[in-house]
């Protein structure tokens, strides 16, 4: 049995993704941060797939500290990883400081899963088939690679933050990618589409009505997690790595700032305030 550790797995496109490979008897662990909810979404799942192999860490991606415990806590308990896959994700309305001193949501989207990753290769390359997928979105597209503004240093805006962010989680994809040639262990970004989530639900204003209206357009949960499981489980993609998927086909993103050169000093930059 394949074992799974998803971010960000007790709720959209995350619980759809839990539920989907729970359905294919796939061994779940995903993290959340409330125990109410994970203990409350477990359950669903377990009864919903009748797999019982589906529980929960938890951990607040805001903390650099309860990020590696939850991975220490991972290969205490789990001989083995298959797949990981990086799906948490926040669109926050303002500019917040986490407890380590960093903007949150560059945090919370690139830097928590960037240390989650790093501290499980060890246990990914013992896996027949390992995978690594970081769940991105075509917002990344808008997004600017400043190493200087990584955090709204010099200026901030919630949409700047979030869509740098997405450029960021396709930075590092095609990084670890290069990185990881040789090892057997493959790693793709993907753009799940725009989802009726819980995305921006801080927002108030005329935001606020604004996400509410567009809700109907929107895709259901379930049908935004359909490239992740489809990354996770197809065997055509085995030995496919460094790529950027939408709707289960490999695309080409076309945002400039994707270079050898940015993504080497994103690289180093995250190495420094992982520390």
């Amino acid at each position: 049995m394949k074992t799974v550790l998803i971010t960000g797995g007790n709720s959209g496109i995350g619980k759809e993704t839990v539920a989907g490979l729970a359905s294919k008897d796939y061994q779940i662990v995903f993290v959340a941060r409330n125990r109410v909810k994970a203990e409350s979404v477990k359950n669903e799942i377990v009864s919903s797939s009748g797999n019982k192999n589906v529980n929960y860490l938890l951990a607040d991606l805001s903390s650099k500290k309860e990020v590696r415990a939850c991975a220490e806590l991972f290969k205490k308990n789990y001989s083995n990883l298959d797949i990981l896959i990086n799906n948490a994700g926040v669109c926050l309305p303002e500019k917040r400081i986490t407890v380590d001193g960093l903007e949150e949501t560059f945090q919370i989207n690139h830097l928590s899963h960037f240390i989650l990753t790093n501290l499980l290769i060890d246990t990914l390359t013992k896996s027949e088939d390992p995978r690594i997928i970081n769940v991105s979105s075509a917002a990344h597209n808008s997004g600017k690679f400043d190493p200087d503004n990584l955090q709204g240093e010099k200026e901030f805006s919630y949409w700047d933050a979030y869509s740098n962010s997405k450029l960021l989680n396709i930075l590092f994809t095609f990084e670890l990618a290069e990185r990881l040639k040789g090892s057997g262990i493959t790693v793709n970004a993907l753009h799940p589409g725009v989802v009726n989530t819980n995305f921006g639900r801080e927002f108030k204003g005329i935001m606020s009505v604004l996400l509410r209206l567009g809700k109907s357009l929107m895709l259901s949960p379930k049908k935004g997690a359909e490239t992740s499981i489809y990354l996770a489980s197809s065997e055509e993609v085995k030995n496919v790595t460094g790529k950027y998927f939408i709707k289960c086909k490999p695309v080409v993103p076309t945002n400039p700032a994707i270079t050898a050169e940015n993504r080497k000093i994103l690289w180093e930059r995250s190495l420094k305030l992982a520390e």
